[in-house]
Order: structure tokens, then C-alpha cells, then sequence
């Protein structure tokens, strides 16, 4: 006797680890981070350095 495919479930596996679908989220954050951290920080360095050129006037 050959067992029959009952139900065939497409998507979420609940007996499967979810590492590999919250791993690529993380990456991809933290890649955007590591750029537009800097990026700011930079900005709001000139931003303050122009300031006190003014005052310094």
C-alpha cells in the first residue's frame, strides 16, 4: 500500500526554523544604517561648523 499526498501547504512552515527569513531583513537594514547613519552625522557636523563660522564673524 503507497501512502497518498493528503495536503500540500505552501508558504510558513511551522516545524522550520525562521532564521532565513529574519537574517535578510537584518542585513539589508543594517546596510542602509551604515550608510545613512554617517550621512547625517556629517551633515549636522557642517551644519554646526557653519554656525560658528557666523558667530564667529
Amino acid at each position: 500500500m503507497e501512502g497518498k499526498i493528503l495536503k500540500v501547504k505552501i508558504g510558513y512552515n511551522p516545524n522550520s526554523s525562521s532564521v532565513g527569513t529574519d537574517l535578510t531583513p537584518l542585513i539589508l537594514i543594517s546596510n542602509f544604517a551604515s550608510i545613512l547613519i554617517p550621512s547625517i552625522s556629517f551633515f549636522i557636523f557642517r551644519y554646526i561648523e557653519k554656525i560658528k563660522e557666523k558667530k564667529m564673524k
